[in-house]
């Protein structure tokens, strides 16, 4: 299999997963759609029967009135876009997201303050550039971090940042940092940061799940005269808004993780494009696979576990990366 067919086939795997992700939001405002058409029918026979002294009827029907499940799947529905919207505008911009992690930009740096490992990898960024034909990223060292690690951020070409951790420029060949600068060119170049941050934001936007709980919580537990049978039925509900909230996010993880796996071997394959060479990123991988440290440090890092080029453990349902086994594998059918 050459680096094209493994493109196309990556391309191709992720349509499917983001049409399943866009699914899970149409399930999840149906669900709470369903819930508040069945609340708003019980409360009418509740007051009804309060209003005439009659004891409610237990095979007595919801009610035939669809409003509350149109506004319960509309509000919600529209919750979690302005969420995933709120989410997707903190994310946008690549040098922010670089220096939350404290990064230092090299390129807004005088040429002679820059030590000869600095001077490597401004070189390789401008080779990469031409080799993708992208514009140069804005460019960052994480120079406290002494794990081997890199990441792309920015949600296109012309906002886009690429960092690279201190021990990434002490402890790689110059081919194994062309190799992993390479891969984040290719995550810019196929707008996987782009995607990446859609997900994530899709996935944070469910949490608003949890505040449509809470709200029917107190609701269910606030003061004034309500029926017993009511408040129950409220209190049931925000635990039910709730059970759907911790399902979305699980299922969304789970998407935003296969999604993630596709990406990285997608953006594996261009760097293979970009530099002709693939045994630079392989012997970087191969670095990690023999016991080298990728981690970093920085408060905020394990929130952007999606974006950097390494990341280790975890249930392999909500792993980001694939086995660096398979990417080796991968790498080696496409010498």
């Amino acid at each position: 299999m050459d680096f094209r067919e493994q493109q196309d086939r990556a391309r191709r795997q992720t349509i499917f997963l983001m049409a399943l992700n866009a699914l899970l939001i149409v399930v999840a405002a149906a669900a709470v759609g369903t819930l508040a058409w069945f609340a708003l029918g019980y409360g009418q026979q509740a007051m009804a029967a309060a209003n005439s002294g009659q004891a409610m009827s237990a095979q007595g029907s919801p009610g035939d009135d669809w409003i509350g499940f149109l506004w319960g799947a509309g509000l919600t529905a529209g919750g979690i876009l302005l969420v995933t919207l709120f989410r997707w505008f903190t994310r946008s911009d690549g040098a922010k997201v670089a220096q939350s992690l404290g990064g230092r930009e090299l390129t807004d740096q005088p040429s002679g303050d820059f030590t000869a490992a600095e001077r490597q990898y401004l070189n390789v960024v401008d080779e990469m550039a031409i080799a993708s034909s992208l514009p140069r990223p804005r460019v960052f060292v994480l120079d406290r971090e002494p794990g081997i690690n890199a990441f792309a951020a920015g949600t296109k070409p012309e906002n886009a940042a690429v960092a690279v951790t201190q021990g990434a420029l002490d402890n790689l060949s110059r081919d194994e940092l062309a190799g992993i600068v390479a891969h984040e060119f290719g995550h810019i170049a196929n707008r996987d940061i782009k995607l990446s941050v859609r997900v994530a934001a899709m996935v944070f936007g469910f949490t608003f799940l949890f505040f449509v709980a809470r709200w029917w919580f107190h609701v269910g537990i606030g003061p004034g005269r309500r029926d017993a049978r009511m408040r129950m039925a409220m209190l049931a509900g925000a635990a039910a808004i709730a059970l759907v909230g911790l399902l979305t996010v699980l299922f969304g993880r789970i998407l935003q993780a296969a999604v993630s796996r596709q990406r990285e071997y997608l953006a594996d394959a261009s760097a293979v494009q970009f530099t002709r060479y693939p045994d630079g990123l392989k012997s970087a991988f191969e670095k990690l696979q023999g016991g080298a440290s990728s981690q970093v440090k920085a408060e905020g890092a394990a929130e952007m576990n999606h974006a950097f080029l390494f990341r280790g453990g975890g249930a392999r349902l909500f792993d980001t990366h694939p086995p660096l086994e398979e990417r080796i594998r991968r790498l080696e059918r496409a010498d």
